[in-house]
């Protein structure tokens, strides 16, 4: 059983995540995959990275028990950025978790060589997990992106936090100031919030059950994910994206920008940011550019800039360029 301790200033702090958090999409859903969980609106999905299935995906499986799930694999927009990030990430929360998992059962010779920052691991680490995001995550993208944003419309629409808490989950109790839910393996813990306030945050590959993340660090505010209400199967959709040329022209993060424009546009600068995994003044540098270019948009409303891709920017993601204006003479 978990118990989650709200002070004084912690109900006042909730909040229900906008977008979702990519990087837990993937450990989710590589945990479904360990856990062998049949739940009928993932089987296309299933059907689908059956049919397109890496054996080296399999490494991803050492990294997890029943209960232990790895908050250290990163999803950034493209494939080639999240492969750097998981590789060169910070090599103490994976230390930590790969001990709990260590005492749970013996470390495979990948998992051990990843714990004790061998190079090589590492980098075989980052490009297996950009090559599941790929299969995964990538083509079921969008959909993921509308069932989280209608998650937190409907939760934002309940004024009262009590309220939000009640109706989070069947397993879950509210009485104040406490939030309780069972763990796995009958585990016992207390935490104290401590005026960090508490995210939540609707997953789609999630359990049946919420999990609480980001915890132990008292500078971080913990996440619990709760599981998002989902209509019907997933399915997958191609998306567009910048070609290797489109790329070494604008640069791998600012094609990326471009493309999440033409995804989500329009979005803000924040937005834009989140999508990415980068910062928004980063963010707002490469917006600009591409604005510039002609290849965006800006719109103002009141304090709020939005971008949105221009016919030309549309026309470089296809791989084509737009017919010119009649009367252009083309000499």
């Amino acid at each position: 059983m978990l118990r989650i301790l709200f002070g004084a200033d912690d109900l006042e702090r909730i909040r229900v995540a906008e977008r979702p958090d990519m990087s837990m999409e993937l450990s989710l859903s590589v945990h479904a995959l360990v856990s062998g969980q049949r739940d009928p609106r993932f089987q296309a999905w299933r059907d689908h990275l059956r049919a397109s299935w890496n054996p080296r995906t399999a490494l991803l499986f050492d990294l997890y028990t029943a209960s232990a799930i790895p908050e250290f694999l990163t999803v950034r927009r493209d494939p080639g950025a999240t492969e750097s990030a998981t590789a060169e990430g910070p090599g103490e929360p994976l230390r930590d978790h790969l001990r709990s998992v260590g005492g749970e059962r013996q470390l495979s010779a990948f998992a051990r060589g990843v714990a004790a920052g061998d190079r090589r691991a590492r980098r075989l680490l980052g490009n297996v997990t950009a090559d599941y995001q790929t299969r995964a995550i990538d083509p079921y993208r969008r959909q993921i992106e509308t069932i989280v944003t209608t998650e937190h419309g409907r939760r934002r629409r309940i004024t009262e936090p009590d309220q939000v808490l009640r109706s989070l989950h069947p397993a879950v109790s509210w009485r104040r100031p406490v939030l309780s839910f069972p763990l796995a393996g009958r585990c016992r813990h207390d935490l104290r919030l401590d005026g960090r306030g508490l995210l939540l945050q609707p997953c789609v590959f999630g359990p049946r059950r919420p999990v609480i993340a980001r915890f132990e660090d008292p500078a971080q505010q913990p996440v619990l994910l709760y599981p998002a209400r989902i209509g019907g199967p997933l399915r997958a959709e191609t998306e567009p994206t910048p070609s290797r040329t489109l790329t070494a022209l604008l640069g791998q993060t600012r094609a990326a920008a471009l493309e999440a424009v033409a995804v989500h546009g329009p979005c803000s600068t924040k937005e834009l940011a989140a999508a990415l995994g980068i910062s928004t003044a980063s963010a707002s540098e490469h917006a600009t550019v591409l604005a510039e270019s002609g290849l965006t948009a800006k719109d103002r409303t009141g304090r709020t800039v939005t971008h949105r891709p221009t016919p030309l920017g549309r026309a470089l993601l296809a791989g084509r360029l737009p017919s010119p204006p009649a009367g252009d003479d083309p000499a």
